[in-house]
C-alpha cells in the first residue's frame, strides 16, 4: 500500500483538523508529513515536490482561504507531475454538487467532518487500495 518514507500532504486551514489527520497517519506509521493552511502554500510545496520525490497522497478541506480544495485539485489534474498523485477531500460540505464536482474534477476519496482518527485511517487504505487497483489494471 504505502511505506514509512511515503510522503503526504495535509491541506487544512484548520490546525485541529491538520493535528487529527496527522495524528492517523501517525497511527499507521506514516512519518513523513507536511502542512500547509491553504491551497496556494499547498501547490507550492507540490510542485516543488514534483521534482524530487512525489507525495504519496495529498488530503485536502475544500473551504479555505486564497486557495480553496478545488482549485488546488485541479491544478493538480492538470499538471503532468501531479496529475496521477492520489487526493483525498475532508470537508464539512455535504451537499451532492460538492461530491459530483469532487468526483468530475478526479478525486480519489472523500470523507465528510466530522471524522475520527479511524474513519481517516480506512479511507486512506481504501483510496490506497483503488489506485492500487486501478494501477494494476493500467498495466
Amino acid at each position: 500500500m504505502f511505506d514509512s518514507s511515503s510522503k503526504f500532504l495535509i491541506v487544512d486551514d484548520s490546525d485541529v483538523t491538520r493535528k487529527t489527520v496527522k495524528t492517523a497517519l501517525g497511527q499507521l506509521g506514516l512519518k513523513n508529513i507536511e502542512e500547509a493552511s491553504d491551497g496556494s502554500v499547498a501547490l507550492e510545496k507540490l510542485t516543488d515536490a514534483a521534482k524530487a520525490t512525489q507525495f504519496a497522497l495529498v488530503i485536502s478541506d475544500i473551504n479555505m482561504p486564497k486557495m480553496n480544495g478545488f482549485e488546488l485539485l485541479e491544478k493538480c489534474r492538470m499538471e503532468n507531475e501531479l496529475s496521477k498523485v492520489p487526493f483525498l477531500i475532508i470537508t464539512s460540505e455535504t451537499q451532492k454538487d460538492a461530491v459530483i464536482r469532487a468526483v468530475m474534477q478526479g478525486v480519489s476519496g472523500y470523507i465528510v467532518k466530522p471524522f475520527g482518527v479511524d474513519d481517516i485511517k480506512n479511507k486512506i487504505k481504501e483510496t490506497f487500495e483503488k489506485v492500487k487497483q486501478f494501477n494494476a489494471a493500467s498495466v
